[in-house]
Parts: C-alpha cells; structure tokens; sequence
C-alpha cells in the first residue's frame, strides 16, 4: 500500500543529495560524513563507557562506522545500491511498525552510526528531530562539534596530545589552548619546559612537571590572555584563537625585552622587534599583530612590571631593606641589575676569603654600590637631563659606561 509512496521519498530525498553535491563543490564546504575508524584513530582515547537507552538529536550523527560513504552529512542517501533497504524502512514507519533503537558511539559532542544508518536516514527526510539508540560514549579530552570536518578532527588530533603531555584539561578544567597551526603546540611545550626549569633553579629543588604546568598556566599564560583580552586584541584579531595571540606577543616581549637589554630606547628596541618579527612571518593577520603591538606601550609596561616582581623574588630586597626604590623605566634592564649583584657576590667572596649568602651580597650591594651611586646621582641632578627616566635609570647608565667616564 505505501510502497509507492515510500519509492517518491527515496527519489526525493536521492535527488535532494545530488543537489548538495553541486553546492559543496561551489562554497568548497564538506559535505561528507566523517568515517568513525579513521577519526577513532586520529584521537587520543581514554576508554569507552555504555551509557544505555538515549534520545538523541538527529543533527548530531555526523558520521558513521562502515556507511560513511553511502550517505551524505545530511544523511540522505548518496547511491541507489541498498535503495530497497531504505524503501523498506520507509514503509515500516507508514505501516507504524516499531523500529527498533539505533546503536551509536558518542565522542565529544556528536555520535557516529554503528547500526542503522537508514533508520536514521529516513527519519530526518520525514523532518525527525531526535531518535532513540543505545549509545556508547568514548572518552577523549576534547569536544568534537557537529561544524567540524576531517580536516578539523586532525587539527584536534594535535590538540588532544598536547593535552594529553600536559593534563591541563584536568589540571585546569575548562582552559581553552587550541591553536590554529597544530605544529605550535611544539612551541606550547617549549614555554612550560622552559617555565619548569625556572622553577626548578628559583626553588633549587626538583619541581614536578604537573606543577610545572599549573604555574605556567596560572601565572604566565592566564596573565599574559587576560592583559591580550584587556587591550581589545581578541577583537581585533576574532580569527586568531587567545592561544595564538599568546605566542605572538609574547614571542615579541622577548625581542623587545632582548634588544631593550642594549643601550636604545624603548622606541628603537620595538622597532628593532617589529623588524625580526616581520621577517619571521608572512602571513597578513600576523603583520597587522605585530603593527599593532609596536605602538602597544602596554608591552613595555607589562614586561617591566613582570622583571621587577621577578627581581624583587629574586634578591629578596623587600625583606632586607624595606624602603628600597630600585624602579626602572624601561624594560630589559633589571636582569643588567641582577648582572652587577651577581659581579659584587663574587668580589665579596674573594674579599672576605669565604662562600658570602646571596641575600648578604645583595644588601651590601644596595648599602654599599646602589646608595651612594644613587646620592651621587641626586647630588649631580642628573635626572633634569634626562625627563621621564629614573633614578635607577641613571644608575644602570652610570655603571654601565663608567669605564668610559673614567678616561681623561
């Protein structure tokens, strides 16, 4: 009786599939289903769980274990081979015939059809909106969306084994470091390998590398974002992830903080990071990122602020002389300071004959070497040739070119 009518939806639905065909190839989108095996084995797996009886909405089967071929992202049917099969399964549904629940995986946030792909096809053609399956879920890091296509799986393939080396997804739920080229999470790996080994030279103890990742996390990659999203970056650039945005600037604080550690300006030493950058990347979104941090005087402040916290953890001044001002202005100069402290441990070693305490070295330094160059410096009123600098400005000058100074 409905054989006929059943026959009418499948040409229906087969010439609708022709049509999406044509208009892929136009925009360039994908329109195929994802294939369950080859995305299984591009994502990092931490098992799988039956979770039973579930209604779930048509619009998220995006893909399916063996038929991903034989049917469309859409799900309507791509080839006349099994057309009895999807006429019959028509006919039940016009008959009312219970069908029994389709069986399907869920990863992330979509499922792929382990059985019953023409179920599921002939229930959208007749405008379904969820369908009953027994479902099981297989566990990943990460979200799969129903908007991704092979190519986006593998850009998460990269993603998943960053977080799979790092555990930040479970160290830091909801931390969100997805970049758009998967090569960089190298460079991702490189800044907490670097920030572990700082910690393990700040602490002279051995640090785990989960906690590695934590304070990384916490206290140079969220600072770092949370400045980027302050200054309007995110807005400026919607088609770079925070991520991205992340590794270039701070990639260019380090060359502004290099090249400040010369004697030029914070204008020469911005310029002279614009220049290394630029010839770095070709890309048109990451020259208008780097055009727009060279007049970001933010950068300069925040790496000031970043050395001076760091300087001040590190020499321990704030406890052994509490009214201490060693401000710079600009950046790079602080590790100049910690140069001179370094320089003074040691002759105080060879003056005293015997192993000096770091925090002994740095409060002869300050008594000793920073204070009176300081006075001398107020004494001379050097600051009123110099507008905008400070005294410490002036003693990281002093000392730097008193050789020079020196000669009649």
């Amino acid at each position: 009786m409905y054989d006929s009518l059943a026959r009418d939806d499948f040409e229906r639905a087969y010439q609708r599939s022709l049509w999406r065909k044509v208009i892929t190839r136009l925009t360039g989108k994908s329109n195929e289903l994802l294939p369950f095996d080859e995305v299984r084995q591009a994502l990092p797996f931490r098992g799988q769980r039956d979770i039973g009886l579930q209604e779930v909405p048509l619009d998220k089967i995006v893909g399916s274990v063996g038929r991903y071929r034989d049917f469309d992202r859409a799900f309507l049917p791509t080839q006349r081979q099994t057309t009895e099969r999807w006429i019959n399964v028509s006919k039940a549904r016009y008959n009312e015939v219970a069908l029994p629940p389709v069986e399907l995986y869920k990863i992330g946030d979509v499922y792929f059809v382990k059985d019953g792909n023409h179920r599921i096809s002939v229930a959208r053609e007749r405008k379904q909106a969820i369908i009953d399956a027994y479902v099981t879920e297989i566990d990943i890091p990460f979200r799969l969306t129903a908007d991704m296509d092979i190519d986006s799986v593998q850009q998460e393939k990269a993603y998943g084994q960053f977080l799979q080396d790092t555990h930040l997804d479970e160290l830091r739920p909801g931390a969100d470091l997805h970049l758009s080229n998967p090569a960089e999470y190298a460079r991702l790996r490189e800044h907490i390998a670097d920030h572990h080994y700082y910690l393990g030279t700040e602490r002279q103890a051995d640090v785990g590398y989960g906690e590695a990742v934590q304070s990384w996390y916490d206290n140079v990659y969220r600072p770092l974002v949370d400045a980027i999203e302050a200054q309007g970056l995110r807005r400026q650039f919607p088609q770079m992830t925070a991520a991205d945005l992340y590794l270039r600037v701070s990639e260019y604080q380090w060359l502004v903080r290099q090249a400040a550690q010369a004697d030029v300006g914070s204008d020469e030493a911005r310029d002279e990071a614009t220049e290394r950058m630029a010839d770095i990347y070709q890309q048109g979104v990451v020259r208008r990122v780097i055009r727009t941090l060279r007049g970001a005087n933010w950068i300069d402040t925040m790496i000031r602020d970043k050395e001076y916290a760091a300087f001040l953890e590190r020499t321990g001044l704030p406890a052994l002389r509490p009214d201490a001002q060693v401000l710079a202005s600009l950046p790079g100069k602080y590790e100049k300071i910690l140069h001179h402290i370094d320089v003074h441990h040691y002759y105080l070693g060879l003056e005293q004959q015997h192993d000096v305490p770091y925090s002994e070295a740095v409060a002869s330094w300050y008594d000793n070497v920073y204070l009176p160059t300081i006075a001398n410096i107020r004494e001379q009123n050097l600051l009123a040739d110099f507008p905008g600098r400070t005294e410490t400005d002036a003693y990281i000058w002093l000392i730097e070119h008193r050789a020079e100074m020196a000669q009649p």
